[in-house]
């Protein structure tokens, strides 16, 4: 019994973290439309397209390539009016240079902390997979419960350079970094 549950621990740091299947893809539905309510949407496209990073490890790559395939599956080319493009962006390389208009991080990067710096510093919207991660300064993430939870980080969202339409300001529940 030992070695069984050595081997999945194991097997576990290997392969990286497990996702929730139905949790990403009601992500990677909701979140583009989420990105699509900022009052200051225009000011982030880039060459007038939506680039929606994908901010991965290695071990997750082969997640991000799916989500992507799921986006462009749903979405066919654009979100709403503006066409997008989805990037892979390693952890490591995400810089104040890195063109984006928005980022999504997966749950296997550690720098959360830095990565949330430097969308702030950029003004682009952050979606976090984990919810917890927006103690860690990233903006935006969903869980599902009962229902679907949207939550917002309270601090972040004041930043100026986001600026969501107020309905999106009603439904979400607020995070505050300092009730960790």
């Amino acid at each position: 019994m030992k070695i069984i549950l050595l081997f999945f621990m194991v097997a576990s740091l290997l392969f990286g973290f497990d996702y929730d299947e139905v949790l990403l893809k009601t992500q990677a539905t909701i979140f583009p439309k989420i990105m699509l309510l900022d009052k200051k949407l225009d000011q982030k496209l880039v060459d007038g397209k939506i680039i929606y990073g994908i901010i991965y490890t290695d071990e997750d790559y082969q997640t991000a390539l799916e989500i992507k395939e799921f986006i462009d599956a749903k979405y066919n080319g654009t979100f709403g009016a503006y066409p997008y493009k989805v990037n892979f962006i390693r952890c490591t390389n995400l810089s104040k240079a890195t063109a984006a208009t928005a980022i999504y991080v997966l749950n296997s990067c550690r720098d959360i902390v830095e990565l949330a710096d430097i969308a702030r510093e950029k003004g682009i919207i952050s979606f976090a997979y984990d919810v917890n991660n927006l103690q860690e300064g990233l903006l935006f993430s969903l869980n599902i419960e009962r229902s679907t939870i949207f939550y917002l980080n309270k601090k972040e969202l004041y930043t100026k350079k986001v600026d969501f339409v107020d309905p999106v300001l009603q439904m979400v529940r607020f995070v505050d970094k300092e009730k960790g």
